[in-house]
């Protein structure tokens, strides 16, 4: 349990550490993200050592199909990103707007990939802690979209505005 305890403060440093920056101003996305990922850890640490009981359970089954799927958006995601967005520094620092691949379904591939792989996690052990924890990650995680999506206005204007008349945010064809 003591060492659990060590790795969960030492990846919570980490991750405190990479935000640190984006932690001095509401206004970027990554405030935001850094708490879903804080929160995201939390989930992860409460139910790690559930994902092999009652394997065959449809709880399971569905969260095992959201962590594959969540898998393959974010492979997906990433290999766009890296491939079209033409990235200055930084992965997802893009310097063009990305409209092919899985971003020509969903302007967020990256957040929903998160917030599956959340509810994959909860599926894993469902408590009123569980629940909590993945409300809030998927909260900061919607949020984070929301603000990203107004700093890429401010980046690509009306290239964007039409670029979101086009995709959904989060899922194909629906939302």
């Amino acid at each position: 349990m003591t060492a659990k305890i060590v790795i969960f403060v030492i990846i919570a440093l980490l991750i405190f550490i990479k935000f640190r920056p984006e932690l001095r101003s509401v206004t970027t996305h990554g405030f935001y993200v850094f708490f879903a990922l804080e929160s995201l850890l939390a989930l992860v640490f409460v139910n790690m050592c559930f994902s092999a009981i009652h394997v065959v359970s449809l709880y399971q089954i569905i969260s095992w199909i959201f962590l594959m799927v969540s898998a393959f958006i974010a492979i997906s995601g990433f290999y766009n990103l890296k491939k079209y967005g033409k990235p200055d520094d930084e992965w997802e620092n893009t310097t063009v707007l990305i409209d092919r691949g899985i971003f020509r379904y969903i302007r967020h591939p990256l957040y929903s990939s998160l917030i599956l792989l959340v509810l994959g996690i909860l599926l894993k052990r469902v408590t009123l802690l569980t629940i909590v924890l993945c409300s809030i990650c998927i909260l900061f995680l919607i949020t984070a979209s929301l603000v990203e999506e107004r700093e890429n206005f401010v980046k690509f204007r009306d290239g964007y505005t039409n670029y979101k008349r086009t995709t959904m945010r989060y899922i194909p064809f629906i939302l």
